[in-house]
């Protein structure tokens, strides 16, 4: 997989590099409705009309940037995946539990806001494009791809209530024990 700016103008991948550094940091100090624009561009240290040369508005810069950091999380993954490609949702399960909570309650407060679903179907679909790529969907059976396709969206919304129930939990189960679960879960999904 390659990056998604990789093939972006040297300037444009620096003005993304910073405005996706810049929204990160604010997102852990405060809420995602609460970040404007110009607290994002003054502290990427570019100008509001760079800013929209680019995004149509915040919510477009959003699924952006979810868009980015799961292609890093995806990429990650598959760096470390060895033989046994059903290690890929485990291993993009361990790293979607590292994610710090605020960008988590936003992604996982989009898929319930009705107001921005637009904004998330972009996301949604390049989750199902990730998941295709991986699950096998051989194009001769349509079956077969239908019944993929299908246990890949399984998956994608265990995996993300998953951690959602975990981050909720912390206090009560280990890491380590939430990761034998998910396991388990899978092993009965498959």
């Amino acid at each position: 997989m390659t990056s998604m700016m990789e093939n972006l103008d040297l300037r444009v991948q620096k003005t993304y590099r910073s405005l996706i550094d810049a929204f990160e940091n604010l997102l852990h100090e405060k809420e995602f409705e609460k970040i404007s624009v110009t607290e994002i561009c003054d502290a990427a240290m570019i100008r509001r009309p760079t800013f929209y040369k680019h995004f149509l508005d915040k919510y477009e810069f959003l699924t952006f940037f979810i868009k980015h950091r799961m292609n890093l999380i995806f990429d990650n993954a598959f760096q470390q995946l060895d033989d046994d490609e059903d290690n890929l949702f485990i291993l993009v399960f361990q790293q979607l539990l590292d994610q710090f909570d605020n960008l988590l309650y936003l992604i996982f407060k989009l898929q319930m806001n009705s107001d921005i679903i637009i904004e998330l179907e972009g996301v949604q679909e390049y989750g199902k494009s990730m998941l295709r790529k991986y699950v096998n969907t051989e194009e001769n059976n349509s079956d077969i791809a239908m019944v993929n396709e299908y246990r890949g969206q399984i998956i994608m919304g265990v995996t993300i209530q998953s951690v959602y129930w975990y981050k909720n939990n912390q206090d009560k189960i280990s890491r380590e024990e939430i990761i034998k679960l998910y396991k388990e879960t899978l092993e009965k999904l498959w």
